[in-house]
């Protein structure tokens, strides 16, 4: 009446305000998401970037701390050194990840395929290799010592001899690839997962065709089984690829360094430990980092032209 427009509060306040339920449903959100921003501005965000600030910082004999090169100087200088920790640690650290990312990798295509065709003995495999995983690392770290030790298992096939038993863990000559042979076994093991997985997923009547067509298994497994799975197969080589230089085996618990076992990653780790200095390890972290970035694009780049994905489209 006379152009008068009346509001009801009531429902004013309903359309604007949100009920139990739609509250409860934002709680749920901002709590479902809460944890991972929390986790990538504090772990990610802020250590990335405390560790680049820290790569162009030294510290001077006052205790002042100033931005400088000299980081840089010193591990170009060490670099240029050949008989530096620097080269010892790279050598290792190339080591682990050629027996870890690639070695490993492919022992477990042939173990996986042979498991997925369910082969005589493919019980035995499984077993074999999936139980480790199912123990913790330092159970196992402490297992392995024990086997190796001259009061071990190992010791029989000496006779008893405990003298005639070789410090596998204690030796420049042996210390190194023992510890390279515990990461292939149990490395393999984790990767035979993924790939035991990634097979288990492949359609029954793509194999059923491949038999009709006379393939062998040999055949079957090149020209069909690892084709379908190279999304996979990419996927953890481009992880391991960017991760180059953070390869590194459990060194911590099985010679903490000692014997020319140490790595790249180990080496930083020890620095910050210690607490000798900490802007000389970011500095090495970020030449290492701007090395890996295009090694990384351009494995990606050359894999999936090896064997083109169902992606490939797409890039």
């Amino acid at each position: 009446m006379n152009g008068i427009v009346r509001i009801n509060p009531a429902k004013h306040k309903n359309r604007f305000s949100m009920s139990n339920r739609e509250t409860r449903k934002v709680l749920f959100l901002v709590s479902l998401f809460a944890l991972p921003i929390i986790n990538f501005l504090v772990f990610w965000l802020y250590l990335n970037f405390s560790a680049l600030d820290f790569a162009f910082k030294v510290e001077l004999p006052g205790g002042e701390t100033v931005y400088s090169l000299q980081n840089f100087r010193s591990l170009f200088k060490s670099i240029a050194m050949p008989e530096s920790t620097f080269w010892q640690a790279l050598k290792n650290t190339l080591l682990y990840w050629f027996t870890t990312s690639i070695l490993s990798y492919v022992v477990a295509l042939f173990i996986g395929y042979f498991l997925y065709k369910k082969t005589p003995g493919s019980g035995i495999f499984k077993f074999v290799f999936y139980l480790p995983n199912l123990i913790a690392p330092t159970i196992l770290v402490a297992l392995f010592k024990q086997t190796i030790a001259a009061n071990g298992p190992i010791n029989l096939l000496y006779g008893g001899d405990y003298a005639a038993v070789p410090k596998f863990l204690a030796s420049e000559k042996t210390a190194i690839w023992t510890c390279l042979f515990y990461s292939f076994f149990f490395e393999t093991g984790a990767k035979l997962l993924v790939i035991s997985g990634a097979m288990s997923q492949i359609d029954a009547s793509i194999i059923d065709a491949g038999k009709i067509d006379g393939v062998n298994m040999w055949q079957e497994m090149i020209r069909i089984v690892i084709p379908i799975i190279w999304p996979t197969i990419i996927a953890t080589l481009i992880g391991s690829i960017s991760g180059i230089f953070n390869a590194s085996g459990p060194i911590l618990l099985l010679t903490n360094g000692q014997y020319k076992t140490y790595t790249i990653n180990f080496w930083i780790f020890q620095q910050v430990y210690t607490g000798q200095n900490f802007y000389y390890p970011a500095a090495i972290g970020l030449f290492f980092a701007l090395i890996a970035l295009p090694l990384t694009m351009f494995s990606r780049w050359l894999l999936r032209r090896v064997v083109p994905s169902n992606d490939s489209a797409e890039d």
